[in-house]
């Protein structure tokens, strides 16, 4: 078939102006049934011999609805007529809230990668997404990491990466797509349960910003995630590069001095890197926020932290765990 719709050219241009999925790439590719997951197969399997891709699917049944077993089979059919192999997961039943099984559905994505040496992770993540996510995450206080979070590729190791190429695709133009090809989209009925807050802000909310504040309301917050997503990569890099310059170069400890002397943003930065790299441990911002008081206001006294403690001397944080306690 000709690959003369302007979606192949958009997504072409894509991929090649930001280096995603280079030739001779193994994909390992979700694939919902979704018209978004969709028209991501069908460009993918329509570019695959011009870029020599090797593409795999992978498949969730979370086992919420009472026809997601017919999903599943119309998942397997459609991958039978492009040929693709498919992984299949059923979600395990004690996961039964929307955050654990997000959870779940990236590890087993990662580990699947892994073990089937599958270099590329591809998301069928589009600007619509983007946008309800910086909404879902401004209402819950995020910092500006969380209005940056979706981006087009992240490094999960050395050989594996997860990728997002549609990006800059809009829902209506994916039900476009999916109009034009005659591609037999899955109607998730659990997209219109209201009792969800994404769905809320899919079917109600977002439409109504559009209507009456903003048209071009995901294009803008698609702009708007990017401009701060350089700033967020900025501050990464500049906190990496002050880490490795302070970190002690034998003990868990990072120098105290020079903390007191940077700004808030990278000060906090520094000290996520210093208890994940040391003690693979994620401190919410509550906790993070306590610590940089206790460190400008050269409170000089011990603090506990879950299992572990930290404390000063004329120069040096240091971290160690509390006596009688092991790491976890």
């Amino acid at each position: 078939m000709p690959i003369n719709s302007f979606l192949h050219k958009k997504f072409i241009s894509t991929i090649e102006a930001k280096e995603l999925l280079p030739y001779n790439s193994s994909l390992l590719v979700s694939f919902s049934g979704g018209q978004d997951s969709l028209t991501l197969v069908k460009i993918l399997s329509d570019l695959k011999e011009n870029y020599n891709w090797k593409i795999s699917l992978i498949h969730f049944d979370h086992r919420w609805r009472s026809d997601s077993m017919r999903a599943s089979k119309q998942v397997f059919k459609y991958a039978k007529l492009y040929n693709l192999p498919v992984y299949y997961f059923e979600c395990p039943k004690c996961l039964n809230t929307e955050e654990s099984s997000r959870k779940w559905r990236y590890t087993t994505l990662i580990n699947t990668a892994y073990v089937n040496n599958l270099r590329e992770i591809v998301l069928a993540h589009t600007a619509t997404d983007k946008a309800e996510t910086v909404l879902s995450n401004l209402f819950r206080g995020t910092s500006l990491d969380g209005l940056s979070s979706i981006r087009w590729s992240s490094q999960i190791s050395n050989t594996v990466h997860l990728v997002r190429p549609l990006l800059n695709f809009y829902r209506s133009e994916t039900a476009w797509f999916c109009r034009k090809y005659l591609l037999p989209v899955w109607i998730d009925q659990s997209n219109y349960n209201y009792a969800l807050s994404r769905n809320r802000l899919r079917q109600e909310l977002i439409p109504y910003i559009k209507s009456y504040f903003q048209p071009q309301f995901e294009e803008k917050s698609l702009v708007l995630s990017s401009l701060i997503a350089l700033d967020v990569d900025f501050l990464e890099q500049e906190a990496l590069r002050i880490y490795s310059i302070i970190q002690h170069k034998e003990l868990s400890a990072i120098n105290y001095l020079v903390i007191k002397l940077l700004h808030p943003s990278i000060q906090s930065r520094i000290l996520k890197l210093f208890f994940i790299s040391h003690l693979d441990l994620n401190l919410n911002s509550k906790q993070i926020s306590d610590i940089i008081f206790f460190i400008n206001q050269c409170i000089l006294k011990n603090i506990n932290i879950q299992n572990y403690i930290l404390c000063t001397d004329d120069i040096w944080l240091y971290i160690g765990v509390i006596e009688g306690q092991s790491k976890k």
